[in-house]
């Protein structure tokens, strides 16, 4: 981080220059960091945003956008069998959150206690100072066998189609942020509904998910020795899937009722259209991906050995279809979407 004065260089040695261990980052002292690339590696380059408003209420807890921010951008590094190794963080954030020692501490201690966990360090970044919008940008990197990087675009027809962990938690936690901040009546009627099933304790537990999304890191070294192709779920799994079809030029058929949820909700997914908000809603940070059939067995044990729930929910075909099918094997006629920023 480069510091235009006393107090910035002072702020950025309080909060952020503990962090920085890594001999590369040069104790945050300089403009830049000094990156050496270990021979018969490439470096992996990943860079996200999230925004008050848009990715995080301004109200949520600074350790829970702190982990998210961070989280994000793993995620994507991940899906590409890419361990991380480093990021640099941009702040642009209200005087109110800057001077705020408390605030500022719950961030950083929370980048510490999720760097330690992830095997990675800050290396530098930017800081300033806004008006009321709160905007965090990571790039994170790591190192990967030159040439093994696995890619959306690499799937075949015949590959099958799997998922890591639950799909539509973050959904389920964003209905339930929004009522305890809005109240319930500003929610939706499928909101209202199913949040009128859950208990306080349950519905504390799916607002987690929101605030904290899952670093499946344990799953890159798996994904790189048998997956084919493999992106993250960051704006719903209906559209990333077409995504992932799109850039490898494949059809997908995927069995609607296969597509695992959180187990709280499983006693009411035969309600209303549920099951097709979770699979259309954003943010999970889950991992979609294909796996040659000779390669599925080694790759579930692989999974179950790292400790990550996998789900075969599907399968690649000739084509350009991306059909979701119910318990019959009939294609739903509805052309499902996601989050789109620019929708």
């Amino acid at each position: 981080m480069s510091p235009s004065g006393k107090a910035e260089d002072r702020f950025i040695q309080r909060y952020f220059a503990p962090l920085a261990g890594d001999k590369a980052a040069l104790g945050l002292h300089d403009d830049a960091a000094q990156i050496d690339v270990p021979a018969g590696l490439s470096l992996v380059i990943s860079t996200d945003t999230i925004m008050s408003d848009i990715h995080f209420f301004s109200d949520d807890p600074a350790a829970s956008i702190a982990r998210k921010a961070l989280r994000v951008n793993i995620s994507d590094l991940v899906a590409k069998g890419c361990d991380p190794k480093g990021y640099f963080l941009s702040l642009a954030l209200p005087e109110i959150r800057l001077r705020s020692d408390d605030w500022m501490s719950a961030f950083s201690n929370a980048l510490a206690g999720d760097q330690q966990a992830f095997g990675l360090q800050i290396m530098g970044g930017d800081t300033v100072m806004t008006d009321t919008v709160a905007s965090i940008t990571i790039c994170a990197f790591g190192f990967i066998p030159t040439g093994k990087m696995v890619k959306r675009s690499t799937a075949k027809p015949g590959d099958r189609l799997y998922v890591t962990g639950t799909i539509g938690d973050s959904t389920l936690g964003l209905w339930t942020r929004r009522a305890r901040l809005l109240a319930d009546s500003e929610l939706g009627s499928v909101e209202q509904q199913t949040l009128a099933q859950l208990t306080p304790t349950q519905r504390n537990q799916l607002e987690l998910c929101y605030l904290e999304p899952p670093a499946r890191v344990a799953a890159a070294p798996v994904l790189l020795r048998y997956a084919s192709a493999s992106m993250d779920i960051s704006d719903g799994l209906a559209g990333d899937a077409r995504t992932l079809a799109s850039a490898s030029a494949i059809g997908l058929d995927i069995n609607l009722h296969d597509i695992p949820h959180h187990p709280l909700i499983q006693p009411h997914l035969g309600e209303s259209n549920l099951r097709i908000r979770l699979i259309t809603g954003g943010d999970d940070y889950e991992i979609l991906c294909t796996v040659p059939p000779q390669n599925c067995a080694p790759f579930e044990a692989a999974m179950m050995q790292a400790g990550i729930p996998v789900s075969c929910i599907g399968q690649a075909t000739m084509g350009d279809c991306v059909r979701l099918l119910d318990p019959q094997g009939q294609a739903l006629p509805a052309d499902l979407s996601s989050f789109d920023h620019f929708s």
